[in-house]
C-alpha cells in the first residue's frame, strides 16, 4: 500500500493524537483527494500526526480493480493504522471518513488495538443497497451526459456501453464479493462503537434520523449535525476541482482539540 505520513508542522506544538484518514471508494475517492490533501495538511499544522493511505487495489496502491473489497479495505486501515501509531509513538488516535470511508472506519474502530477518541463520519453510507442503486444511477447519468442526443436515440449504443450494474460502478470494477459486503451495511452498524466520540456530518438530517431511529440504536450514541453543504460526490462537478468545505476541517479540529486538553 501507498500512504503519506506527515509528521506536525508549523507554530502549534506537536500533540500525541495521530489522525488516521480513510479514503471513500472509486470516483468518490478521486474527486474527494483535494480535500484529503488539505485537510491533512491542516491537520499537520494544528500539531498532528498524520496518514492518509490508498487501500490495496485502489489509487496509487498495488493490486488491481478486482482485488479491491470493503472487508478487505478494513484490513488495510488497521495495517495503515498500526504504521501510523509506529511512526508518531502517539497514544490516542482518532480517524476520519467520507462516504464509504467513513463505513470502513467504523469497522476500523472495532478491530483496533484500542479505541479511538474520535470518529468523524462524514455523510456515512448507512445503507448498502441504496448506496450501490445510487451508484449505478450516477453511471447511467454520466454516459447520457457524454453521448448527448445519441444515447436516447440509440440503443446500440446503450448496450455496448452501458455498464453492468453487478459488476461495474463509475468506471471501477466490483466483484460480486464487494457487493455483498457492502450490501450487508446497515444503520446497526453505528451501533457498539468503541469510540469515545462518534461525529456524524450528513446533508439529510431527518431522513438519517429516521434511519438511526429504526435501527433502535441507544439515545445520546453519537453527535449528529448538518454537514451545511450538499457536493454530488459520484458527478463531475466534483471532479478537478478544489472543492473542500473549510468548515468541516474547523469542525473536525475543534472537536480534536478538546480531548487533548482534557
Amino acid at each position: 500500500m501507498v500512504g503519506i505520513y506527515l509528521e506536525p508542522t508549523g507554530q502549534a506544538p506537536a500533540r500525541q493524537h495521530a489522525v488516521l484518514l480513510c479514503n471513500p471508494f472509486g470516483q468518490e475517492g478521486i474527486r474527494a483527494h483535494r480535500l484529503y490533501r488539505v485537510m491533512s495538511d491542516r491537520l499537520a499544522a494544528a500539531g498532528y500526526h498524520v496518514l492518509r493511505f490508498d487501500y490495496y487495489g485502489s489509487g496509487d496502491s498495488a493490486g488491481a480493480d478486482e482485488a479491491w473489497d470493503f472487508h478487505g479495505s478494513v484490513d488495510d486501515a488497521r495495517a495503515a493504522l498500526m504504521e501510523l501509531l509506529r511512526r508518531s509513538h502517539a497514544p490516542v488516535w482518532s480517524a476520519v471518513g467520507l462516504r464509504l470511508g467513513a463505513t470502513i472506519a467504523l469497522d476500523l474502530a472495532r478491530r483496533a488495538p484500542l479505541p479511538p477518541q474520535l470518529l468523524m463520519l462524514i455523510e456515512p453510507v448507512l445503507d448498502g443497497r441504496a448506496y450501490l442503486s445510487s451508484l449505478a444511477a450516477s453511471s447511467f447519468e454520466a454516459l447520457n451526459r457524454g453521448y448527448g442526443a445519441r444515447w436516447p436515440m440509440s440503443a446500440r449504443l446503450r448496450q455496448t456501453l452501458l455498464p453492468e450494474p453487478d459488476t461495474e460502478a463509475l468506471g471501477f470494477f466490483l466483484s460480486p464479493q464487494a457487493r455483498a459486503q457492502i450490501e450487508a451495511i446497515e444503520p446497526a452498524c453505528l451501533d457498539a462503537v468503541p469510540a469515545e466520540t462518534l461525529r456524524l456530518l450528513t446533508p439529510d438530517l431527518i431522513p438519517t434520523q429516521r434511519q438511526l431511529d429504526q435501527a433502535h440504536l441507544p439515545a445520546g450514541r453519537l453527535q449528529l449535525d448538518d454537514t451545511e453543504s450538499r457536493i454530488d460526490w459520484a458527478t463531475d462537478s466534483a471532479a478537478a476541482t478544489a472543492i473542500v468545505p473549510m468548515h468541516w476541517i474547523r469542525d473536525l479540529i475543534d472537536h480534536l482539540a478538546p480531548a487533548d486538553h482534557a
